[in-house]
């Protein structure tokens, strides 16, 4: 009995009887290992959650400053395509009086452009060819061959454009601190013109990033964009800028490892990262760790002496509670025996709302998918039967079609018709295929070779009319089985329906590896037509209609979700029609 209690107690005890004797013992340890543990669990776990909760939270607030980083984006993009700047950008041979006269209005329109968004923008600078100063508005123009000196200009001269970090603004010498975004601007020969700088307030963004309650409790965030740099820290003292600057250069390639780790400025803080790695501006938030452990002391006493008191309450009602744990679970096991055994569903108590009451419920559910299953089984074994009848009903002895068609062949050579030879060659690959001995499947290659000599006769039927045909297949795929004559109501639609009234057309196929299986694409540069209508043309519901709804009662009893065909179209701009079957690599089926 000892050997067995210490090998597996589980596979030979009642559950009962284990509920009683470990309960007990698992509880007592639970109490002595609380109080040891409490504290670390829960501060981690707030850790976390706090992480989590902050991320969603970063995300948010990188948003909102993405939105507004982007109007910005657009206002420079619509001013670097503005006539008169772009005037003044070339006019560098000009008279002295027509270039002031330009870089005058100029600066006016710019200006007009700062204080419409006086809440947002500081200054503007230009910098071109050869310049002229500029007195007493908010924009500065300044030599081009300066350019180079700036700090930026690395980041700059890798695009055409780039967001700035924090700077001390060059506009008119007024050492306001700015976070800028350049933007050069290009002449119809690609040549450098100039370059735009939009000088943005730190406050406009500063508000968006880091609210007042949050600085009351001692948050710092950073904004992080333009590939991970520092864009502006909002919360931050200047002493602690070197250290952040340099925390965050140290994981510049992956900023997602900041997340969780300690920072020690003026005290300890937690780090955390927006959750969206993605995103173009991503915010790092500096939160005090005394913030969040400063209850898991609390926490831990509190567990412990709920613990103490659960055991005493848990012994009381121990063995009533595991006769009611037992209950419903027998109930359910002897329901299972007996579906298992006859297929007869026992009826389950319905007065569980707890999980005893979703086990039952999951256990009707279950029942009732197995019953339908079976059903569903039965019905596609008798609706595939009934294909496999249909099939055989519709051979033909393979050896009096062969014969017949090569006595016609030689009769079209005695009277000197070499074309009708032809067809007829090709009718009897076709058949040769199309029967295939009587088996439902055929490979890729032969439903290619199929569909190839099909578009033969249509090329010799259909001359003079330009019947251009490329088919594509990757070589791996043409060893898959897929049921015969699959593709030829479609092909046969694209060009009997397609090109209705044109003198030239083209079909191409194409045979591609899918992530669900093999994928027939079968396209056409023929007439087209609407695919939102609740039927087909006319001219295709007489020939083709059939046939589609047949391929796709194939494909839905053979195959299900998610094979099928879709059909994309527009009139007068073609169709496209993607079949999409499993990939099979046995001559049947039902292997």
């Amino acid at each position: 009995m000892l050997r067995n209690w210490f090998n597996n107690p589980f596979k030979t005890y009642r559950i009962s009887n284990l509920y009683m004797l470990t309960f007990g013992g698992f509880l007592i340890l639970l109490l002595v290992l609380l109080m040891g543990v409490s504290y670390q669990v829960t501060s981690s776990y707030m850790s976390k959650q706090a992480s989590v909760y902050q991320q969603e939270l970063l995300d948010e607030v990188g948003n909102r400053i993405g939105a507004k980083m982007t109007s910005l984006e657009q206002i420079s993009l619509s001013v670097a395509r503005n006539e008169g700047l772009l005037d003044y950008l070339k006019m560098r041979k000009s008279d002295l009086y027509t270039r002031k006269l330009a870089q005058q209005n100029l600066g006016y329109y710019l200006s007009n452009i700062v204080y419409s968004w006086n809440d947002v923008l500081e200054s503007v600078q230009v910098y071109a060819h050869d310049p002229l100063p500029s007195i007493g508005l908010p924009v500065t123009f300044t030599a081009i061959s300066k350019l180079s000196d700036e700090p930026w200009y690395a980041l700059v001269n890798q695009s055409d454009y780039a967001w700035v970090g924090e700077r001390t603004s060059a506009a008119q010498s007024s050492g306001k601190r700015v976070i800028s975004f350049a933007q050069k601007i290009y002449g119809d020969t690609n040549q450098l013109l100039g370059v735009i700088v939009l000088d943005v307030k730190p406050a406009s963004v500063h508000d968006t990033l880091l609210n007042d309650s949050n600085k009351v409790r001692g948050v710092k965030r950073v904004l992080l964009g333009n590939g991970n740099h520092m864009m502006t820290a909002s919360g931050v003292i200047p002493e602690e800028s070197g250290p952040l600057y340099n925390l965050l250069q140290a994981h510049g390639d992956n900023p997602a490892s900041l997340n969780g780790m300690k920072l020690e400025l003026d005290q300890s803080y937690f780090v955390t990262q927006s959750g969206d790695s993605n995103a173009k501006w991503q915010v790092v938030q500096l939160t005090p760790l005394k913030e969040i452990a400063q209850d898991s002391s609390r926490i831990a006493l509190m567990l412990g002496a709920i613990g103490a008191v659960a055991i005493a309450i848990a012994f009381v009602f121990t063995l009533i509670l595991s006769r009611q744990f037992m209950r419903p679970i027998m109930t359910l096991k002897q329901g299972m025996d007996r579906f298992s055994v006859d297929m007869q569903k026992s009826e389950m108590p319905r007065d569980y709302t707890n999980e005893f009451g979703i086990l039952f419920r999951g256990y009707d559910a279950l029942t009732e998918r197995v019953t339908v299953l079976y059903a569903d089984l039965e019905q596609q074994y008798i609706k595939r039967k009934e294909l496999d009848v249909k099939a055989l009903q519709a051979m033909i002895n393979p050896h009096f079609l062969y014969n017949t068609l090569d006595q016609i062949n030689w009769m079209a050579i005695e009277v000197n018709q070499p074309k009708i030879s032809e067809v007829l060659e090709l009718v009897g690959r076709m058949f040769r295929i199309g029967l295939s001995s009587g088996e439902t499947i055929i490979t890729v290659r032969e439903e290619l070779a199929y569909i190839r000599s099909y578009l033969q006769i249509q090329q010799i039927r259909m001359e003079p009319f330009a019947l251009e045909v490329l088919m594509e297949a990757e070589p791996q795929l043409e060893n898959y089985y897929m049921p015969k004559v699959l593709l030829q109501p479609m092909v046969e639609n694209a060009v009997m329906h397609g090109f209705r009234g044109r003198q030239a057309g083209a079909v191409h196929i194409r045979v591609a590896d899918h992530p669900h299986g093999i994928s027939f694409r079968i396209e056409d540069d023929g007439n087209g037509f609407q695919p939102q209508e609740t039927a087909l043309p006319q001219h295709h519901t007489q020939m083709g209609g059939y046939g589609i709804r047949n391929v796709e009662e194939r494909i839905e009893v053979l195959f299900g979700q998610p094979y099928g065909i879709q059909i994309e179209s527009e009139p007068g701009e073609g169709t496209v029609v993607t079949v999409l079957i499993p990939k099979w690599d046995k001559p049947d089926y039902d292997s």
